[in-house]
């Protein structure tokens, strides 16, 4: 059962705070609510307290997966909002028999075998199938969904549909990580097969991302014609990072450089260094996503969390840079369009 808050106010951090301090309170309560059939009684309770932490966050009671319950809270979507989540879950408590702790929607296969009315029409979602292509380079899935019922709807409702069931398939952070282009089609094209094999195929990509980050190398060229090489952690996708909101762009002039501009031998080393220690220093709070280096100067691109203080760390450790004056940006970027032009 999904419920919205309809009455938008200014979060704040303390309200994740009053939130869990409700909650230690109320669990309870709100689980002997729930097993008497009366979840939607705890609508305007919960509507408050989690409108106060975001007005655009969305929340759920579920079924656990090692628990009997879950409380999700879910930025829905939409990038904007999945910090201020990610924050209420740092916050969570352990899980315990009861209760479990979501910061995005879970997958739930199994609401795949259930019958919906949308549209002014019933579809069973056992007849969905799911067509895709796997692209290698930018680690993600192209996928087209089909359903005979498609037919009779509106293109905004097989959009939803659509949607709807690759959360349900995958889960929010999976579709938002390793779902590229999404279409839908009323034709029942040869390639389309069970949702099963689209599950497979999301985790046999994802497990080739474990342990060390996975880099991709680009090329092109500047408004001047000048080399540009970037590299960059693939998939480039904000979900990766929910906890990181702020954009923090260094420019780094270097002195030894080959023809086209690019960094080599001393300058080369002394970049790598700089990215080692300044990744150190900011260990948890921070992630360098991508660089880019032309005509004598690197970008660094790196994602934190604006509400600490890794935006000073960033600045001072700018200013030990020996080959130049850098310059630090910031912006406010949870949708990481910053990078943008790479992924």
């Amino acid at each position: 059962m999904l419920f919205r808050r309809r009455t938008p106010r200014t979060g704040s951090v303390s309200a994740i705070a009053d939130f869990w301090a409700w909650w230690s309170s109320a669990r309870t309560r709100v689980r002997e609510t729930i097993d008497a059939g009366g979840a939607e009684t705890l609508a305007d309770e919960l509507n408050g307290l989690v409108t106060a932490i975001h007005p655009d966050l969305q929340w759920e009671f579920a079924r656990g997966s090692r628990s009997r319950h879950a409380l999700v809270v879910s930025p829905g979507g939409n990038p904007r909002v999945r910090v201020a989540a990610a924050r209420w879950y740092a916050e969570a408590p352990a899980p315990d028999e009861d209760w479990e702790y979501h910061r995005c929607r879970q997958a739930d296969p199994e609401a795949l075998s259930a019958t919906i009315g949308i549209g002014g029409e019933r579809l069973d979602l056992g007849e969905l199938r799911f067509g895709w292509t796997v692209n290698t380079d930018r680690h993600s899935i192209d996928v087209t969904s089909y359903h005979p019922g498609f037919a009779d709807l509106p293109d905004a409702v097989r959009g939803q549909i659509t949607f709807l069931a690759l959360d349900w398939l995958l889960g929010e952070d999976a579709v938002e990580i390793w779902i590229g282009a999404v279409a839908w089609t009323d034709t029942p094209e040869p390639d389309l097969r069970p949702p099963a094999g689209l599950t497979a195929e999301v985790r046999d990509l994802a497990a080739t991302r474990t342990g060390e980050p996975v880099w991709a190398l680009a090329t092109g060229r500047d408004p001047s014609g000048a080399p540009v090489v970037a590299t960059l952690q693939v998939p480039l996708r904000s979900a990766r990072w929910p906890q990181y909101d702020t954009h923090v762009a260094v420019v780094l002039p270097y002195r030894v450089a080959n023809e086209g501009g690019l960094p080599v031998d001393a300058s080369l080393k002394a970049l790598r260094d700089f990215e080692d220690r300044l990744t150190a220093r900011l260990d948890v709070h921070g992630e360098l996503v991508a660089h880019e280096s032309s005509g004598g100067r690197r970008t660094l691109h790196y994602y934190v969390d604006g509400a600490g203080d890794a935006v000073r760390t960033v600045r001072d450790s700018v200013a030990e840079w020996r080959e130049g004056r850098g310059a630090v940006n910031h912006t406010y970027d949870p949708e990481f369009a910053g990078v943008a032009h790479l992924s």
